[in-house]
């Protein structure tokens, strides 16, 4: 990486983690070096609308990014005539959310043959749905929560049967998610029946599928994992444990972002020598099975009384805020965050590379 790279940062979104997408791109403008790129933040608005920034202008935008400045340029759309909007080397997409971590800006940005970072079509859409990254990932003694999936074209009948059942087989307390959601956005802890209705509609604002899951009482352990395609190995960070001490009792979206500091975050997690490498290995393992690429923070639950590990779920285009794990665990782990963004977009230049020399042609030479 000898050359000057020219980088698209796109962040903002059509999202609910529309503001955490702006304090992740500040983080990541910030330790992008100028020396080594050359950087053009495009924004997308809550309305979908977009805009190319200045970075030099940007910069001074320490905590969060933001959308639309005076000096902004509209841009129709990311694509023009089946190519990205600007000159350049690799789009770095730190937009989280449906519609942008689920495989469609990635199908958007393959179509471009237009070099980004993390996880293709399939990974994202794989590691965004709850449901099918669950029964993916679970192999041999590795466990995951049992859970109920409901979706809206689910009679009302059925809807309550499978209440019933939740009840039944899962018990209280039980978490309410969107399946294909991230931050924590529309989970909600609930105890009873009484606050399962709200819950559901809360859910529901945000998917279309949503699930009803058992709380493991455990606790909650997370790794970051890195391939470094020029080395052709994949890594897995020292794992990080969130004790979570916040009024919600779980690690909410207030407890990630809005009070953070009544969360405590311990890296190493404390934890014998041998347990660490296993779940080291089992992130690794399902970074590989959820055909995830570049990047994943891979989400666990431990139950160190019964000595059982659970799968919780996989984020394949994790925070990159100054409180987010990701980055953290690779600081902890000895890899500062400059230099994780330029493996992740070295990665992300070779492996588009590769893919040019694909042949589109089904004929012999």
């Amino acid at each position: 990486m000898s050359e000057v790279i020219k980088v698209a940062l796109l962040y903002g979104g059509k999202s609910g983690e529309h503001e955490v997408s702006l304090v992740s791109a500040a983080a990541v403008l910030k330790n992008l070096h100028p020396d080594k790129y050359v950087v053009t933040p495009i924004a997308i608005d809550k309305n979908g609308l977009i805009y190319k920034n200045l970075a030099s202008e940007l910069r001074q935008n320490t905590e969060a990014l933001p959308v639309k400045t005076a000096t902004s340029i509209p841009v129709s759309s990311l694509i023009n005539n089946g190519r990205f909007c600007c000159d350049v080397d690799v789009v770095f997409s730190i937009i989280h959310g449906r519609a942008y971590e689920d495989g469609c800006l990635q199908g958007i940005l393959r179509h471009a043959e237009v070099a980004f970072v993390g996880a293709d079509v399939l990974g994202s859409a794989i590691g965004m749905s709850k449901d099918v990254a669950k029964k993916l990932a679970v192999q041999d003694d590795l466990k995951t929560a049992r859970f109920i999936l409901l979706d809206k074209t689910m009679s009302q009948s059925e809807i309550s049967a499978w209440l019933d059942t939740a009840a039944t087989e899962l018990s209280w307390p039980m978490f309410v998610k969107p399946s294909c959601a991230g931050s924590s956005v529309g989970i909600s802890k609930v105890h009873d029946f009484a606050g399962l209705e709200a819950a559901i509609n809360e859910a529901w604002r945000f998917d279309d599928e949503i699930l009803l899951e058992e709380a493991i009482v455990g606790r909650e352990i997370e790794v970051a994992v890195l391939e470094n395609h020029r080395k052709h190995t994949i890594a897995a960070s020292l794992p990080g444990e969130i004790k979570v001490k916040h009024k919600d009792n779980f690690y909410s979206y207030a407890a990630k972002y809005l009070e953070s500091d009544a969360s405590e975050y311990l890296i190493p997690a404390p934890l014998e020598l041998a347990w660490q490498e296993k779940i080291q290995q089992e992130a690794i393992a399902i970074f590989k099975r959820l055909k995830c690429r570049g990047m994943a923070r891979v989400d666990f639950f431990f139950d160190d009384v019964n000595e059982e590990l659970y799968f919780n779920e996989v984020n394949t285009i994790p925070g990159f805020t100054e409180i987010s794990f990701y980055p953290l665990l690779w600081s902890k782990s000895g890899l500062e965050t400059p230099e994780l963004l330029d493996c992740l977009i070295d990665t992300a230049i070779l492996q588009q590379q590769e893919r040019s020399l694909l042949t589109t042609d089904f004929r012999k030479n």
